[in-house]
């Protein structure tokens, strides 16, 4: 990480800790009580208003197939020291005042591609993983091209075919099984 970078982390987490520090000041009062918490809710009446202000985490998964996926969750200031607890092993892509983007490279499919996917020959003659069957064309990822004269002539029709058709992916072992059977018959251009 850059020292810019690591400087706007830190001023972004001191910014949240000095808040969340204010805001516990304010909510528990100097007796070391919560009367100041229900000074507050009386005087406001709305317990949005204790809860103060919020930050946004987005999380970001990668994972080995292509699929990228993004959940948001807000997360008060006073209790992101704590929540980020829960994210170790995430990298910090950007931070700012109000909002983080943490990302981790998931060494597995994602559940989308668990759930349905299928690897197949595009119509360009890619080796590919689709999002259903390859006629639908529906490509998630692409890998190589393959060289069809050399694989027709080499294979069993029936295993040419299902290929075509599309062979079902439904965890990491089937993927990377698949991938490498067909690696031998990437075209090389000549």
């Amino acid at each position: 990480m850059t020292e810019k970078k690591k400087w706007m982390v830190y001023a972004t987490w001191g910014a949240a800790l000095a808040t969340g520090v204010l805001v516990g000041i304010v909510l528990v009062g100097k007796d070391g009580n919560d009367s100041g918490l229900a000074r507050l809710v009386n005087l406001a009446g709305k317990a949005d208003v204790v809860a103060g202000p919020s930050y946004e985490l987005v999380l970001a998964r990668h994972y080995l197939c292509g699929v990228r996926d993004e959940e948001h969750v807000s997360v008060h200031t006073n209790q992101l020291a704590d929540v980020m607890g829960n994210y170790n092993g995430w990298e910090i892509v950007q931070a700012e005042p109000v909002k983080m983007i943490l990302m981790k490279r998931e060494q597995d499919i994602a559940p989308a591609c668990k759930e349905n996917g299928h690897i197949g020959i595009a119509a360009d003659g890619m080796l590919a993983l689709f999002h259903g069957l390859p006629a639908e064309q529906d490509v998630v990822q692409t890998f190589y091209r393959i060289d069809t004269a050399r694989m027709e002539a080499s294979l069993p029709k029936e295993e040419w075919e299902n290929l075509k058709r599309g062979i079902r992916i439904r965890n990491l072992a089937e993927y990377n099984s698949v991938l490498s059977t067909y690696g031998e018959y990437q075209w090389s251009g000549q």
